[in-house]
Formats: C-alpha cells, structure tokens, sequence
C-alpha cells in the first residue's frame, strides 16, 4: 500500500526519515498508525511536534467524530523504573481538573509496543507566545483581563494537587467557544505532560535534572529549597509573573545566553522596572507591584494561591489603561572614530522596518583619570544593553553647553499586512515581488505552503512552485495594513486529484 506524507500528501518511501518534498518529519509510529487507528479509535489528521520525550498528534475520535490531541510518551522512556507509575498518577490527577481554563484529560492507554499516551482536548486559537509576537505588548487592561483567567485555570490546577511545572507563553491557549467567532476569548492552560503531583518526591531533588523552560523557572525548579521542602504552587506563581511582565514589556524580566546565567538571575537578580525596560509601556503601578510581588525570590512572600493574585487583579482591573506599548527596539554599536553611528539587526525574517533620524546630546564627560577610549567602550555597551532606557536617562541629563550631536538610525516597526498562502497539492514560495517598486522581498529557504506573509502595505507578485508540475504559478495581491488575506494557488484541481486511502474502507 502506498505510503503519502502527512502534511503534503505526497507519496514517499516509508522509510524515509523525512518526507523529501516538504521535510516534514517521519517517526515509526507515524509510519505504523497513519493508515491505521491508534487502539481502534484515533485517526490520526495532523503532526503537531516530535521532541525528545515523544510526539504529539492531532487525532479523530472515529466513533465520536470528536477532534482530540494525542501525547505519546516514547517507550524507551515509559519502561524507565516508576515510569508506569508515574504516569498513572499524573493522568488520575489531572483528571480530577474540570475547569473552562484548562484543556481537559479524555483518556490514558498503554500501546502494545509499551509506548503510553494521553489523549487531550482539542484547543483551536492561538498560543500567547504567538499573540505576543504577532500583535506586541499588550495593554494592561488586556493583559490583566487574560491573567485573571489563566490564574483561574492554575488554582484549579493547583487544588486537583498538582503543580504545573512548565507555565510559559507557549502553554497558554487563547480561544474561543466553537461556533462563536465574535465571542469572548478563553484562556486555557495546556500541557501537564511535566506536572507533578504536590505530594511526590521530585525529580529535580532526585536526579539534579530540571525540566521545563530556563526563562520561565522559579527559584524553586532550579533546587533552591531547604531540606525537605518541597516545590508548590508558588512556583507557577513567579512563573506566570514572568509572563505576564512579558505581556506588557514585550520581553521577559531576564535574558540570558546559558542555563548558569539564568540560574543567578532567578537567584538573586531583581527584575527592572518595566519602563526602565520598555519606556512605552503605559503607567500602571499597581499592576506592576503585583507582578513584582509575583516574582518575589522567597515564596514565602509571594501570593499564597494563583486565586489570591487573580483577585488582586480584578480589583484593579477598571483602573488600567487600554493601549499598549511598543515592541523594544534593540540597538546594536561598534566602536569607531567617526561620529555614533547605531546600526540595528533585523528583528525577525518577516519584520518590516522604516528609518527616521534623530539627534542625541552627546553624553556627559568621562571622570578624570579614566581613558577616553575605555569611557566610548562603556557607553557603547550601554547602549547596547539599555536601547532606549539609556536614551531617556541621557535626555533628563543637564545640558552639556555647545553639545556635538551624535546621529544615530532608529528603526521602527511599521504596521504590516498578513498574507496566508496556500497551494494544492503543495507548493515552495520561490519569490516575493512588490509591484510598486520592483524590489524583491527576503523571504527564508524552504518556505511551504501552509505558510503566512507579514509584509508591508502595497501591491505584490508571489511566484510558487512544485517540483512535480513543470510550470510555476506567479500570483498579485494587494496587502493592506493589520489586515489578513488569502492566496490560493492550484497546481492541479482538487476536483479531479485522486484521494489516497487512509485505510477509511478497511
């Protein structure tokens, strides 16, 4: 029987580790239950993730026409010693969790092969991590209005006796009801497959081996408990108090380049006030004091319950401000000895950037003794670090008399269009041209449809092509700004394309 992609639906050699048309990864339980139900009763229609600890799939309830997700477990990590047991217990606690803020638990099953998986709720949005990119930092008022929900979510995550363990941005769904486009949104929290039981003897205490995101971890993940404590809900605390200084900043309270870095700075590094971050984010002190209690290093003096901090933020909720502030504009120097010049790399492949032209005072002289040179080294690091936090500050300075100005390029973001891009059976954006001026676009290697296009406003030709059709197709469409459209290319009619058999008649 023939063997077809999961993502492009071309037919490949099962054997192959990946499918050669679009690269979409082939593992050996997709190659045993893609034209086979998983336990009789999964279809599986998508691959979602495939990591070191397992795959993720979306699936079909073949007897209750039901979308699902399926987390499988690999097996050489589910026959580790207390593996099976482990996972009992997690799946029995989190099905005790009956909240609208969190996915909910269908069923647990261990495969024939030993592989385990859980089966969970389908959740049809957009991760938080994503809305932050997309759209920016959020207004307080917004952001608060989506923390107040995800707290909700982590208390009854917290009272079913389990604690998180992995509260980012990427685990926090935001939704809506089926059927209700223009309805509220819905934030659900995802992804127990690390949560713990508050009872159980931890993991990190007994192998040193965190789990979970760097960025996001308390003091606490990271081994910094007294003898015989234990990790709680506190810690999703200060977790989700990073994330929401995130919401509204645009980045979280501390970067780093290692896991060592990361460990002292959630050791003993307070974090910046938002503005000295992001000098656009609105003035909201009352939620930032929230938020900083959040991340207090001893838990002893953060919120007690996620339920005690959701509340805090509905009492202030009417009071904060509806608009948002601007992404950061990271600035990059070198030295040289002409006049500053501060270039900025490009922030992502699809950012599209303009340039204005500002002036700076020249910053105040070095101190005596200290050499000119190390002074412009330390200012231009500064600089670097700071963006525009080190802008302000040299501004409210006193005036130097006679300054000599010190040019320098901003870039800023401009508002921009979103292209989605779709082909039949598949196909490989080669080109993006914009028609008003002629010059081509930058687009990454590799780009397949399915894919998005954020792009500046105005006219465009995008030229796609399809190894198995000799001619490529070159399509115009108008992008209009903070607007989604769609571009559809055929390579053949999906009318008359022969349908492969999923084992749908067997």
């Amino acid at each position: 029987m023939p063997f077809f992609c999961i993502h492009c639906r071309s037919e490949i050699d099962p054997a192959f580790k990946a499918c050669p048309f679009c690269g979409e990864a082939v593992t050996d339980f997709l190659r045993r239950y893609l034209e086979q139900p998983i336990d009789g009763k999964y279809q599986i229609l998508a691959q979602l993730g495939v990591g070191g600890m397992g795959e993720v799939y979306k699936v079909l309830h073949i007897h209750l026409n039901a979308v699902r997700v399926i987390k499988l477990m690999r097996s050489a990590i589910a026959n580790d010693a207390g593996a099976h047991d482990r996972f009992l217990r997690e799946a029995r606690l989190a099905t005790k969790i009956q909240h609208p803020n969190v996915a909910a638990l269908f069923d647990f099953s261990t495969l024939d092969d030993g592989s385990r998986y859980m089966v969970w709720e389908f959740i049809e949005g957009t991760n938080l991590h994503e809305l932050i990119e997309s759209r920016g930092p959020l207004s307080p008022r917004y952001a608060a209005t989506l923390a107040v929900q995800a707290l909700r979510g982590l208390d009854a995550v917290h009272r079913a006796g389990i604690v998180h363990r992995d509260v980012s941005p990427e685990n926090l769904m935001i939704t809506r009801d089926a059927g209700d486009v223009d309805g509220d949104e819905r934030v659900k929290i995802i992804d127990l497959g690390i949560a713990k039981g508050s009872d159980a003897t931890e993991e990190q205490t007994k192998t040193g081996m965190f789990v979970g995101k760097w960025k996001y971890c308390s003091p606490e993940h990271l081994g910094m408990l007294e003898p015989g404590e234990r990790i709680d809900g506190r810690a999703d605390i200060y977790s989700f108090g990073i994330v929401l200084y995130e919401m509204l900043a645009g980045v979280p309270p501390f970067q780093a380049d290692t896991p060592h870095s990361y460990l002292m700075m959630h050791a003993s590094e307070r974090p910046k006030p938002m503005r000295q971050v992001n000098p656009t984010v609105p003035d909201a002190p009352k939620l930032e004091a929230l938020i900083f209690r959040a991340l207090e290093k001893n838990r002893e003096h953060r919120f007690r319950t996620a339920r005690e901090f959701a509340d805090e933020l509905e009492r202030i909720l009417p009071t904060l401000p509806e608009t948002g502030g601007a992404a950061r504009i990271p600035i990059a120097t070198e030295v040289t000895d002409e006049a500053t010049r501060v270039s900025v790399p490009l922030l992502e492949p699809e950012t599209v950037l303009t340039k204005r032209m500002i002036t700076l005072p020249e910053p105040p002289p070095p101190e005596p003794r200290r050499s000119p040179v190390g002074a412009i080294v330390v200012i231009l690091v500064v600089i670097g670090a700071g963006a525009l936090a080190v802008f302000n500050r040299h501004r409210d300075a006193p005036v130097v008399p006679q300054p000599k100005p010190i040019t320098a390029t901003v870039v800023v973001p401009i508002s921009r269009g979103r292209v989605a891009v779709n082909a039949f059976p598949w196909g490989e954006i080669t080109a993006v041209k914009n028609i008003e001026t002629g010059q081509s676009v930058e687009i990454g290697p590799n780009l397949v449809t399915p894919t998005p296009l954020d792009l500046a406003p105005g006219r465009y030709e995008i030229t796609l092509r399809n190894p198995q059709f000799p001619t490529a197709i070159t399509k115009s469409i108008e992008v209009t700004p903070d607007r989604d459209a769609t571009l559809d290319v055929q390579f053949s009619d999906p009318a008359n394309a022969p349908v492969p058999d999923f084992g749908a008649s067997q």
